[in-house]
């Protein structure tokens, strides 16, 4: 019922989500580059490494980088129908699927169950093996305000690890999945506009989940109004170093339960209200991580 209500209003709220948003956005912010040779991005789930960074992957590939993914937990508790088993291999396959499209240089699994993922010693353990294999310049992981526990866990990890590992010559960038960073946080945008279409593609191989991800495309586009120009579409992140990461996330961490203040935003239709949901709240939390 209330899918179908949705649908009904989509033609009044989407064009008013639209306007509202871009205004949100309006700015006129420089693109950043994004020229590092060897990519490491940390993904809780299959399909946030796409829904987070897709583009700016196949940007790096574009470059001749080389680009790795590491998937942190199995998949088994997605929002599907099906056997435990039968998802996690589904969605292994649809992974094994988007590395051909963003044309990834290498995927690997660690297979934790959904919803279990934390900070302990084995995880760290594997999570420094794939630092120390790949060398990577640059990390990618999720931000560290977000309503899903996984990608608060999958930031602890690379804080935590970084800072056993003592390396502080490495590049973090935070991406948005579920809960977007407040405007004024965001400090690296790429330029994602050749990709918009193979992105989509990629998205579209995830049809073991049984949510929208309208929201999510939407959103790259509407963000485009954060810099001047004829920017098709754009990622955004937070940019920090590993000493920053440390003390930011410290600020926070275990303060908040964000699963009861902010909605995901993966909707089209409730754009509006997921991104505006809270959001003073959210600003107030990430301005505590700066003090």
């Amino acid at each position: 019922m209330k899918r179908q209500l949705l649908k009904l209003a989509r033609p009044v709220l989407s064009p008013a989500n639209h306007m509202v948003i871009s205004r949100y956005y309006k700015a006129d912010r420089p693109l950043n580059d994004v020229s590092e040779q060897r990519v490491l991005l940390f993904a809780p789930h299959v399909d946030d490494e796409t829904i987070g960074a897709g583009g700016t992957l196949m940007k790096h590939a574009a470059a001749g980088a080389e680009t790795h993914v590491a998937f942190l937990t199995d998949g088994s508790g997605s929002q599907s129908k099906g056997a435990a088993d039968e998802l996690v291999a589904a969605r292994k396959k649809e992974a094994q699927k988007v590395k051909e499209l963003l044309n990834l240089t290498s995927i690997d699994f660690y297979d934790e169950k959904d919803g279990q993922l934390t900070s302990d010693k084995r995880t760290r353990a594997w999570i420094e093996g794939k630092i120390e294999t790949v060398q990577p310049d640059v990390i990618y992981a999720p931000v560290f305000v977000d309503c899903h526990a996984d990608h608060i866990a999958t930031a602890q990890l690379v804080r935590d690890t970084l800072d056993e590992m003592g390396c502080e010559n490495v590049t973090i960038r935070l991406y948005e999945i579920n809960t977007l960073l407040p405007k004024e946080e965001v400090n690296c945008i790429v330029d994602i506009s050749p990709y918009v279409s193979r992105k989509k593609e990629a998205i579209d191989v995830f049809q073991s989940q049984a949510i929208d991800f309208d929201g999510f495309q939407r959103l790259e586009k509407l963000k485009r109004h954060l810099v001047a120009g004829s920017v098709q579409a754009v990622e955004t992140f937070l940019e920090l170093t590993p000493a920053e990461l440390r003390s930011r996330f410290d600020r926070v961490h275990g303060k908040y339960t964000y699963s009861e203040h902010f909605k995901q935003v993966n909707k089209e239709v409730t754009l509006l209200y997921a991104m505006y949901k809270n959001l003073t709240f959210k600003r107030q939390v990430y301005a505590e991580s700066r003090k």
